[in-house]
Parts: structure tokens; C-alpha cells; sequence
């Protein structure tokens, strides 16, 4: 892992007030909007404005996305296209289907990283890869179809749409099954295909208090990030998914228990009243990865 990415804001793509405002946030990457964002009519002319801010505009520490359309639109290799030679850190997949859509494009993005002289396999890809039912039911094949493949991550609204769902939570705003069921298997699949795994989307942006909740319970679940909509999100998501000082101390203290361990020939002891093996030293080395990045050590 060399990049954080705990939070990755969405900013409408020709939005020149939005984009003013992201590079100002606190976010670890920003993900510039060709897809829903933008009408049909004025694709085109957004992804001008898109390389114009790749181009010109100093995004600091932050990773710079594109929400790219699907090939099947008519106008994904257009967006890919059109903004390759602003050498963005990568693409976000919308609407996979199967792994034969990511290798189409990572096709195309082996041509034209030799059009443009950038390094072979250095444009990479985040997959939004449940939105619909067959990426689902695909996502493990999906979830490594490419090594430009970085994170994968899930979204309900296109899935709840094809599958026509009246309602995706409870009456407590807990998910339903369906997307209990997304929100799992891309953890599962990112973790199978060793990629991180984001969470999607909390569309509530009045309700912070649930937002940490749900941020929380990622966490638990092995996401590294979730993506935001609205500024007012990502402190709470950097937050969350920052490991706290203490957590990244105790698990420099595990594995150097680890290292002391193994020396005497023992790979299982006691840690803090804990039994403790294998399993517990590589999350403390994942742990100790990310307080790192993070500067909390």
C-alpha cells in the first residue's frame, strides 16, 4: 500500500465551483464525475474541462479518479481518451459486468499508455462492481480481471434500479438484504483478489451520527475507505478509518513480541492476556502499514 485511501470525494466533472471547493477538502483522493454526474449532451465538453484540471490545477497529496462511463454507453473509451494525457491516477469502473469489461479496458489503456509515453500498467482502476446484477454474481472474477485493478468497492442505487427494489434499509436504516449481501461479497471479493475494498456511499448527508456508524461497522468488516458525496463527510470517514495512535502502537508492540517469539522458536504466546498467532501478526503489520501513511506513528 502507498496511498491512503480512507476517503474518495466525487466532484461533478465541469463543475467548476465543486472542483474550487474539493481542492480545499481534506479528502485522499478525488474522483472527477463523467458518468451520472454529467447530461449526455454535455459529455463532451466536460471531459475538456476534466484534462484542463488535470493538466492545471495542483490537487496536492490528493489521488486524482475519473468516473468514467461504461464501454456499452458509446462513450467510455471516448472518456478514456480525451483524458489519458492528463495523467490521472486511474479510472473508476462503473457498471462491470464481467471480467471481460475490465480487460476491454485495460486494452485500451495499454494503448494509449504507448500513445503517450506514460509507464505500462501505471493508470489504475477502482471498480464500482455490484452495481448490477450480473457484476454481482460475477464480483470475484471481476474483482481480479486486471493487476491495474487498486480497490473495488459496491453501490446499491443502479442495483436497486435493475432489480426493481422498493427499498434498500430497515426502518432503523440498517441494510436490507440485498445490499447486506453487496456490501459483504465486495469485501470478500477485495480481499480474495488482494485489493483494498471501499465502502459506498452514505446518501443521508444530514445524518453524521449515522454515517459513523456506518463507517464503523466497515472498519469491522476489512474496508480500508468509503466513498463520499458531500464535504462535510470526510472528516468523519478520515476519521474512522484512521487507526488511532494507540492501535498503531500496540501493534508495533505485538510484532516486536512476534520477532522476540520466533527467535525462541514459538510462533503462539500470550500477548495481554490474549492467546495469539500468525493471524494476529499480519493484522498488526496491516495495521502498523496504515498508522504509518497516516502519520499517527
Amino acid at each position: 500500500m502507498s496511498h491512503l485511501r480512507r476517503s474518495l470525494h466525487f466532484v461533478p466533472g465541469g463543475n467548476e465551483r465543486m472542483m474550487t471547493k474539493a481542492l480545499t477538502l481534506p479528502a485522499d483522493g478525488l474522483i472527477l464525475d463523467l458518468e451520472d454526474a454529467v447530461t449526455v449532451e454535455k459529455k463532451a465538453e466536460a471531459r475538456g474541462v476534466v484534462l484542463r484540471w488535470l493538466q492545471s490545477l495542483d490537487f496536492g497529496p490528493r489521488e486524482r479518479w475519473i468516473r468514467m462511463n461504461p464501454l456499452a454507453s458509446g462513450f467510455g473509451e471516448a472518456d478514456l481518451e480525451g483524458t489519458i494525457a492528463g495523467r490521472p491516477d486511474g479510472y473508476v469502473v462503473p457498471k462491470p459486468r464481467t471480467a471481460a469489461d475490465i480487460r476491454a479496458i485495460a486494452q485500451i489503456l495499454d494503448r494509449l499508455e504507448e500513445k503517450h509515453g506514460l509507464p505500462f500498467g501505471s493508470t489504475k482502476l477502482v471498480l464500482i462492481a455490484t452495481e448490477t446484477p450480473e457484476g454481482l454474481l460475477n464480483i470475484a472474477e471481476v474483482a481480479r480481471a486486471s493487476p491495474r485493478i487498486a480497490a473495488v468497492s459496491w453501490g446499491i442505487e443502479d442495483l436497486s434500479a435493475a432489480m426493481s427494489l422498493p427499498r434498500t434499509r430497515d426502518a432503523d436504516g440498517r441494510y436490507l438484504d440485498i445490499p447486506r449481501h453487496a456490501r459483504v461479497m465486495t469485501a470478500l471479493a477485495g480481499s480474495a483478489a488482494g485489493v483494498e475494498a471501499l465502502d459506498t456511499v452514505f446518501t443521508d448527508i444530514q445524518n453524521l451520527d449515522g454515517l459513523r456508524r456506518e463507517c464503523q461497522e466497515a472498519v469491522w468488516m476489512g474496508f480500508t475507505g468509503k466513498v463520499s458525496i458531500h464535504p462535510s463527510q470526510i472528516p468523519v470517514i478520515n476519521e474512522v478509518f484512521t487507526p488511532s495512535k494507540e492501535e498503531g502502537a500496540e501493534a508495533q508492540e505485538l510484532i516486536a513480541a512476534f520477532e522476540e517469539h520466533a527467535r525462541k522458536g514459538s510462533g503462539a504466546f500470550a500477548f495481554k492476556g490474549q492467546m495469539v498467532d500468525v493471524p494476529h501478526l499480519t493484522r498488526a503489520r496491516k495495521m502498523l502499514e496504515r498508522a504509518r501513511l497516516a502519520g499517527v506513528l
